[in-house]
């Protein structure tokens, strides 16, 4: 009789305590684009510019942003008003 472990990715040695695999189209919350907000790093990101850019606008007070705590969240529909993207 073997003592030792079933390999995880050998299925005829699948144990009742492993997890069934789940779908990914529900727990994935889609594109970036489609979110509501987004971090300085995230908006940076997704524009091409620099995180010292845009915190300088939101400085000057061209980029509107709300403050959690300690973090700067840009919403979509401000990162849109600041490019001139219609919404």
């Amino acid at each position: 009789m073997s003592s030792r472990r079933p390999h995880p990715s050998d299925p005829s040695q699948a144990t009742a305590r492993s997890p069934a695999p789940r779908e990914t189209s529900q727990l994935d919350p889609g594109p970036a684009a489609e979110r509501l907000a987004y971090s300085v790093d995230e908006a940076a990101r997704l524009t091409g510019l620099s995180r010292d850019l845009l915190y300088d606008e939101m400085r000057r007070g061209n980029l509107s942003y709300t403050k959690v705590g300690r973090r700067r969240i840009i919403a979509r529909q401000h990162l849109q008003q600041f490019l001139g993207i219609a919404s």
